[in-house]
């Protein structure tokens, strides 16, 4: 029984650096968002009640959906609302592909949404502890809070795999220090215990309505990050993540938000930071100095995880293909984006500025949160409903417990549309608007590049060709026709080389296939002419490198092919017309187009060599 444990422990350690970082920083501001509203009354049974809230949010969205639940459905191993919406499209009915991959859009833009709002909010929260110490620091908060997220993003072409070893016991001290915290408030104030009861929190609403509703509307940031947990399955799998939520995260973080709530029944009047008031004034500099490392590791695994994301979308054809960098040798996930990062930075430092302070963006935070949970659950009522079977008492069971929850937040957390919800809500839009344009694009100029195709027996019988010696490997969807760029060449040149080498790639709604599976091989020889014509069929998952030259290598280990001496690469590029055909409205055609110039050539995109790669231009008509 005990060695699981032992097994699992590293792991564990590793996972609270970069699964928890995000909800282990929620104590910092989220208590402040709550209490910042004037509705909200001071007495003692309200604080307990919001306490209790608290608590039970933890527990029946991360303890019971994503602890207990989500974490046992994995798309291969892996997880996160992409993933999820890939397994309903994979395995469940053909009626909720639609919704799945609406579902999936939209998700992605709301994580983009918290991947900018969470370096600006964490960050921001830790530096307003300086505040504290002397109140003229107050006005160092934006510019050194800007400063800590350039120096962030800054550092991110150097990988994560460096500082990673750091992340687990940095947050371990983050945790235990959140418990050393509560512990004496909770001594002074024992009565702040009732919090735990569920009716407590049940009696603040019935007894505060109108209080209880702005209050849910912030008290979902103790739940930022959850989302997480499922996301990171892949890199560490459920019974880490399980470990590390029982054993250290839950009970620090429940022990801190106890304190804060005995600080308040003593002080009523401590809302302003209460995070920071629960420590003695002599920790305050060190205290800022830990929440400031805390939050930069909440960011850095946002950030990862949005660049992640980004290949997994781009994977699966809702995004163009953007040019990467691996910042590891021997770790394949470790990515640097540097456009994606760009733009994140901007958009996290145009928070900071416009912002000002942590408990003004936290407004903005709680919509896209909120949000993402409510997707998330119904890509689960959909996955379970159809594939698990589950009967409806057991759907019912949790649309009860944690989904409607989940539908009271997302409630309340519409009122802050105005004060700053429309922000996640904008990002969701127009990256949502940049993946529908995409897809349509992509659809047309595949529909329209069938019709300039032929048949491959036939085209492999035209005569006049003459035959030189080399290999050439043509990048091609479909081995029943023949590629557009060796039709255009052969054409030009009347020439085609006497081996040829159809790849075709093929990304499957799983993140990873099995080297071993990859791959499938067919050799055609043709009498007409000397040439020996091989199709290799690879097939990757959404979160595997595509790599074709790889691929070829693999192939010949395997003894599927033989070995290719030096070949020439040879792919095809859309070139459109001035005036199109009217297939896209105009500023749909203007975007896919854009989009299209933008993205990373063929020699990024399959990891060609660009000293041995032709690129051949095809007329394209939107």
């Amino acid at each position: 029984m005990t060695t699981p444990v032992r097994v699992d422990a590293p792991l564990a350690l590793g996972a609270l650096g970069v699964v928890f970082g995000d909800i282990g920083t929620s104590p910092l501001y989220a208590m402040h968002a709550v209490l910042s509203h004037d509705v909200i009354p001071r007495s003692a049974d309200a604080i307990t009640g919001i306490i209790s809230l608290v608590f039970w949010s933890l527990i029946t969205i991360v303890a019971i959906k994503y602890i207990s639940l989500l974490l046992s459905v994995d798309n291969d191993g892996d997880g996160g609302i992409i993933a999820l919406s890939a397994l309903v499209i994979k395995d469940g009915a053909q009626r909720f592909a639609p919704f799945a991959v609406g579902a999936a859009i939209l998700g992605a833009g709301l994580f983009y949404g918290d991947g900018i709002i969470t370096p600006a909010i964490s960050v921001m929260s830790a530096t307003e502890g300086l505040a504290g110490i002397d109140p003229s620091f107050d006005r160092l908060v934006v510019p050194l809070s800007a400063l800590v997220v350039v120096g962030l993003f800054s550092v991110q072409r150097l990988g994560t795999g460096s500082v990673g070893a750091l992340f687990g016991p940095a947050m371990l001290a983050w945790f235990l220090t959140l418990a050393a915290l509560g512990v004496p408030h909770i001594a002074a104030n024992p009565s702040i215990i009732t919090a735990l009861l569920p009716h407590t929190g049940l009696l603040f609403i019935v007894h505060y309505p109108v209080a209880a509703f702005f209050a849910l509307g912030a008290i979902v940031l103790v739940v930022t990050g959850a989302e997480a947990l499922y996301a990171d399955m892949g890199h560490f799998g459920p019974r880490p993540i399980r470990l590390a939520w029982f054993a250290v995260v839950l009970p620090c973080l429940t022990i801190n938000y106890l304190g804060q709530g005995a600080l308040l029944l003593g002080n009523p009047d401590q809302v302003e930071n209460p995070f920071f008031e629960v420590g003695p004034d002599w920790a305050r500099l060190p205290l800022v100095i830990l929440a400031s490392c805390a939050a930069i590791i909440a960011s850095q695994a946002v950030i990862s995880g949005i660049f992640s994301m980004t290949r997994q979308a781009e994977h699966l054809g809702y995004l163009p293909h953007i040019h990467a960098i691996h910042t590891s040798r021997w770790v394949r996930g470790q990515i640097y984006l540097p456009t994606v990062n760009r733009l994140l930075l901007i958009g996290v430092l145009t928070l900071i500025l416009v912002f000002q302070s942590s408990s003004a963006l936290a407004n903005a935070y709680g919509l896209a949160v909120t949000s993402t949970l409510v997707l998330t659950s119904l890509l689960f009522i959909a996955y379970v409903r159809t594939v698990r079977r589950w009967p409806m008492w057991q759907v019912a069971a949790f649309v009860a417990t944690a989904f409607s929850v989940e539908l009271v937040f997302f409630g309340s957390g519409l009122i802050k549309i105005v004060a700053g919800g429309w922000i996640p809500l904008l990002i969701a839009a127009v990256l949502g608007t940049v993946m529908v344009v995409w897809r349509k694009g992509r659809r047309l100029l595949n529909a329209q590049y069938a019709t300039l195709v032929e048949d491959r027996d036939r085209f492999l019988r035209t005569p006049g060709f003459t035959v030189v010696p080399g290999t050439a490997v043509y990048p091609h969807v479909d081995h029943g026709t023949t590629s557009k760029a060796l039709l255009a060449a052969a054409k030009s040149y009347r020439a085609i080389h006497e081996r040829i080498v159809i790849v075709s790639v093929e990304t499957l709604h799983q993140p990873h296939v099995p080297v071993k599976e990859q791959l499938t091989a067919r050799t055609t020889f043709r009498s007409t002419y000397p040439v020996r014509y091989d199709d290799l069929s690879v097939r990757y998952g959404f979160k595997d490198e595509v790599d074709i030259p790889a691929a070829l290598a693999e192939a010949a280990v395997q003894h599927l092919l033989p070995p290719a001496e030096n070949p020439w690469y040879v792919t095809s590029e859309a070139v459109f017309t001035p005036a199109g055909a009217g297939l896209m409205p105009g500023w749909q055609r203007a975007l896919f187009v854009a989009l299209y110039r933008a993205s990373a050539r063929p020699a990024s995109r399959f990891r060609l060599p660009k000293h041995r790669t032709l690129v051949i231009g095809i007329s394209a008509d939107l």
